[in-house]
């Protein structure tokens, strides 16, 4: 039976104390809340900080840019944001090589404790008292082959009362070699080369990165350049507006014309000037989107306006399909991470293969030990081969039914067919999408001499139109639509060279070629 205990009085007040501190409840506060601030407000705010920003900019920082696409690009690789993150990736993953080396790493275990042992005799009225305490250390190292080696020592004093100290001393050194499961390095190097593999993908990773931002900052510079061709078309376009109103003008004054075709004439003008308004505008939308790839480092970053040095020239080049997708077959980034991943199932299958088997481990220790009533005498005989110590021997271990060996190792072998597979269904597709690039680019430079004729006869119908125009043989509206017709023929003649351009870009993407095509260098192991 529990006899009471003077401390349970005591201990109620604190205890009662905890219990209230669990839960306070929250008192509402009416000041937590605070409204947000009117409309009005807000906007005269912002107006304020703009205008401050604004007159703090240096007078220095550029308002205007001009722009190469080789230049471009070398901004973009030093200054995308996103790019600085992916740069992360293959540094933490070869972190996983010295992680998977760890294994192989030499381990010290030193151990020194104290204790007491106290056992009742004689009905609890007398107790024998023993006192015991002890140091050791050991050091062992794994090794690839499946050998464990370790080198062990210790010093211990125990007393039982009424006895004398007792001193011993002993080392010992040793080995465990896997005979079966975990045995020979084949089996042990396997999260090595895994660790290797994941690296190097990682590295692969960040080169198809690389190369589907340079593809993206590629066009995004050649869009600019499409829609700045586009708005000297739409000037143009309010040009020959502006000369067919003031030619009508003129035939009405003399009386040749009517009053009803000064009205068209102004119509067309304002809707030619709208259309050069949505130019301005799309030009401004792809400065925007440079912006962002670019990252200029000034406050006026999203005022500046970017000049185009490179005029959108084209040049035949050997198109050859089936040579682009033996390209792509040796230098796709994505393929070579594919193959990786199959040969990291291959390792994988070699781990699961050997776990099927039996653990048969031998084992064999060698040492001396020595005792004594004093701490000289436990070191005294460590050196002598009469009280040497060994054991030898063997150690079995097996799961009878191996359902969980068993089912990693169907994982391993499913996961590499999968991985096969994959490799199979990547090579077709990349396959597919370099034969389509091939197509689009050949499309594109067919277009383009085609587009080039359509101008020209579409400036020569212009001319013929104008002189009978001016004859009285034709109208205003049969000049306002070869107008058009000569504008649009414009727009598909610059709009076709800018598109073999990119699909040129997009054929050495599909090829992989495209980084060194650009001259740019991504350090990749073989």
């Amino acid at each position: 039976m529990l006899k009471k205990s003077p401390l349970w009085p005591g201990m109620v007040i604190p205890l009662l104390l905890m219990v209230s501190c669990v839960y306070q409840p929250m008192e509402w506060n009416p000041e937590i809340k605070i409204a947000p601030p009117g409309l009005e407000k807000s906007l005269a705010e912002a107006q304020e900080e703009v205008e401050k920003v604004r007159e703090s900019r240096s007078k220095d920082q550029p308002t205007t840019m001009v722009l190469t696409r080789d230049g471009v690009i070398l901004s973009v690789l030093a200054r995308n944001k996103s790019l600085a993150v992916q740069k992360f990736s293959p540094r933490i993953a070869k972190t996983r090589i010295p992680e998977a080396l760890g294994v192989f790493d030499p381990i010290l275990l030193a151990t020194t404790s104290l204790g007491k042992n106290s056992l009742p005799l004689n009905e609890g009225h007398d107790a024998s008292i023993s006192r015991e305490s002890q140091v050791s250390a050991q050091l062992s190292q794994f090794t690839p082959s499946g050998a464990e080696f370790f080198l062990s020592g210790g010093l211990s004093r125990s007393r039982t009362t009424p006895a004398d100290w007792e001193y011993t001393g002993s080392w010992s050194v040793g080995m465990n070699q896997a005979l079966l499961r975990g045995s020979g390095e084949q089996v042990n190097l396997v999260s090595l080369k895994q660790s290797e593999n994941l690296s190097l993908r990682s590295r692969f990773e960040l080169r198809g990165f690389v190369m589907d931002l340079v593809q993206r900052v590629e066009t995004a510079y050649w869009d600019l350049v499409l829609a700045q061709e586009k708005v000297k078309i739409r000037e143009f376009s309010v040009l020959l507006a502006e000369e067919q109103l003031q030619l009508n003008k003129n035939f009405i004054s003399v009386g040749k014309l009517s009053r009803d075709a000064l009205v068209s004439a102004e119509a067309e003008l304002a809707s030619r000037k709208a259309d050069r308004v949505d130019a301005y505008a799309e030009v401004k939308a792809r400065t925007i989107d440079l912006i962002r790839l670019l990252n200029p480092e000034f406050d006026a970053q999203w005022s500046i306006v970017f000049e185009t040095a490179d005029p959108p020239d084209v040049a035949s080049i050997d198109l050859n399909p089936d040579v682009s997708a033996r390209l792509a077959a040796l230098y796709r980034p994505e393929l070579a991470q594919a193959r990786l991943d199959f040969t990291n199932s291959e390792l994988e299958l070699i781990r699961t293969k050997n776990g099927l088997l039996p653990r048969l481990d031998a084992f064999a220790s060698y040492g001396r030990l020595s005792a004594g009533n004093s701490s000289s005498e436990a070191s005294r005989y460590l050196d002598d081969s009469d009280f040497e110590n060994y054991e030898i021997g063997l150690s079995f271990e097996t799961s009878f039914l191996k359902r969980a060996e068993k089912a990693q190792h169907q994982r391993a072998e499913f996961q590499k067919q999968m991985a096969e597979a994959a490799i199979r269904n990547l090579e077709q597709l990349l396959e597919a999408d370099v034969r389509l690039a091939a197509i689009e680019v050949d499309r594109q430079w067919q277009r383009i001499p085609a587009t080039q004729h359509a101008v020209k006869s579409r400036e020569e119908e212009l001319r013929i139109e104008r002189s009978r125009f001016i004859e009285g043989t034709s109208t205003n509206l049969d000049v306002v639509q070869v107008h058009r017709n000569l504008i649009q023929a414009q727009f598909e003649e610059a709009t076709a060279r800018v598109r073999y351009i990119q699909a040129l870009t997009a054929l050495y993407h599909a090829e992989g070629t495209l980084l060194m095509r650009r001259g740019i260098g991504i350090d990749v192991e073989k």
